[in-house]
């Protein structure tokens, strides 16, 4: 009966161990900055690729690569899936990576900085259908590596402007303007006629076959003002300065490095950055962290948010920022507002629901980040998204596993205890032979409570 007893007992913590390592079995990424995400609309995923982690080591010389599964209109249980151990892409950081291909499905990463040899400019093919990596033979003169680029497709070419080499004074500023031809699989020279002079760390948005290039640096500390929007013509191959303004001159958003920009609703959304200058030895987050520049007015302004859902707008730097529907997903980068931090890596990923007339944002939970509130979609919002009851969060799901080990524990401990002891004084008694016995064996008292302590 013991054996019996035992052998539930164990296959009973067994299955409980199980359903906790279901709970946080799943794959976690670490935070880092650098990295690049690409989203493939025919899989509704998220790929982030590279990127510097907050404990890199030379002993793990390749990239991460996984992806963020986001099919709406379900987005009450998001799950990262690993990629890394199939793809075996050497660590790139600051890189950038766009879909293209004669077939979309293609994500070519280049530019930015190999560990393998950080003086050749590779560039990398995965496949998204068969999950390969490749490195395509390409014609055309190879541009130099650079870091600090961000990058646009359009109709298969990849355009690419600037970027820089090194860091601080002895950083090297670039005012190249590349094209890479996914499709023909070649490298291409854009026009500099009236183009910035030099330019890093910006953000570019393409908007009806027009390229806005918005903020970055020109040189250490100098800083291209949001007034200044610079813009390229694809189809002319011309370039053009423009003039904004702010609807209330007292918010106008403040010039910024590291930001990222998407396209919503004919409005350019701004988001992080940081702004630093001679006299302050460390990054400052930019003036407001979030502003919209309208694409037909050029007329900046900042949205307003839901104050109901309390959640304050992060400073990031060195993040990612994707739409997915009406949705920004902004992904891990630097805290730009604690600078006396070690840590300054975000590892939240967050989600901005643009709705008619506001913004709400949402720190979401991703299974293994047990410090955030799982996302909760208003009714409110004009998402075409179904809103979502609240999961139990990790920690509870733990706490309740663990909270259930403990009650099995003590009650077959108890039952472990009392059936000792009825043992004991039934042999005192004189219980019959066939009850005094292990296995069939014919067994006295003190071997008998031997074994069973076995």
């Amino acid at each position: 009966m013991y054996k019996s007893l035992n052998y539930r007992y164990h296959h009973l913590i067994l299955i409980i161990i199980l359903c906790i390592l279901n709970v946080y079995g799943q794959f976690v990424p670490e935070s880092r900055v650098g990295h690049s995400a690409v989203y493939v609309e025919s899989e509704r995923r998220i790929y982030y690729i590279g990127g510097f982690k907050s404990i890199q080591t030379e002993s793990d010389p390749m990239s991460d690569f996984f992806y963020l599964d986001v099919n709406i209109p379900n987005l009450s249980n998001l799950t990262f899936s690993d990629l890394k151990s199939q793809v075996n892409l050497p660590l790139s950081i600051f890189h950038i990576s766009e879909l293209g291909g004669v077939n979309k499905d293609l994500i070519f990463i280049l530019e930015g900085v190999h560990w393998n040899d950080p003086e050749t400019n590779y560039i990398y093919s995965f496949n998204t259908k068969t999950n390969e990596l490749s490195v395509p033979i390409v014609q055309g003169k190879v541009p130099p590596t650079r870091k600090g680029i961000f990058s646009v497709i359009y109709e298969g070419k990849i355009y690419l402007f600037g970027g820089h080499n090194g860091a601080d004074v002895d950083a090297l500023y670039y005012n190249n303007f590349d094209i890479f031809d996914t499709i023909n699989l070649n490298w291409q020279v854009g026009s500099l006629i009236n183009s910035p002079v030099t330019r890093t760390l910006y953000s570019a948005t393409l908007v009806n076959g027009v390229i806005y290039y918005i903020g970055g640096k020109t040189q250490v500390n100098v800083y291209s003002p949001l007034t200044e929007i610079y813009q390229y013509d694809v189809v002319g191959n011309t370039w053009s300065l423009k003039k904004a303004t702010a609807a209330d001159p007292m918010t106008m958003p403040g010039s910024r490095a590291g930001h990222t920009s998407i396209l919503m609703d004919g409005k350019i959304i701004v988001y992080g950055g940081f702004f630093s200058s001679d006299g302050i030895p460390y990054n400052l987050p930019a003036k407001e962290p979030i502003a919209m520049l309208d694409v037909n007015t050029l007329v900046w302004s900042i949205p307003t948010f839901d104050i109901r859902e309390n959640n304050p707008i992060p400073n990031l730097a060195f993040h990612t920022a994707t739409v997915v529907n009406t949705i920004m997903f902004i992904a891990f980068g630097n805290f730009t507002d604690k600078p006396n931090r070690i840590d300054q890596t975000n590892k939240i990923i967050y989600a901005f629901l643009f709705g008619d007339s506001q913004i709400s944002s949402y720190p979401l939970l991703v299974f293994g980040q047990t410090n955030e509130t799982q996302l909760q979609l208003p009714t409110s919002t004009n998402t075409n998204i179904n809103p979502q009851q609240p999961l139990l969060s990790k920690m509870v799901i733990v706490g309740i596993s663990i909270g259930s080990v403990s009650i099995v524990l003590t009650i077959l401990a108890a039952l472990s205890i009392a059936y000792k002891r009825a043992k004991k004084n039934k042999l005192q008694l004189g219980v019959p032979n066939d009850q005094n016995s292990f296995n069939g064996v014919q067994i006295n008292d003190d071997k008998y409570h031997s074994e069973y302590q076995k």
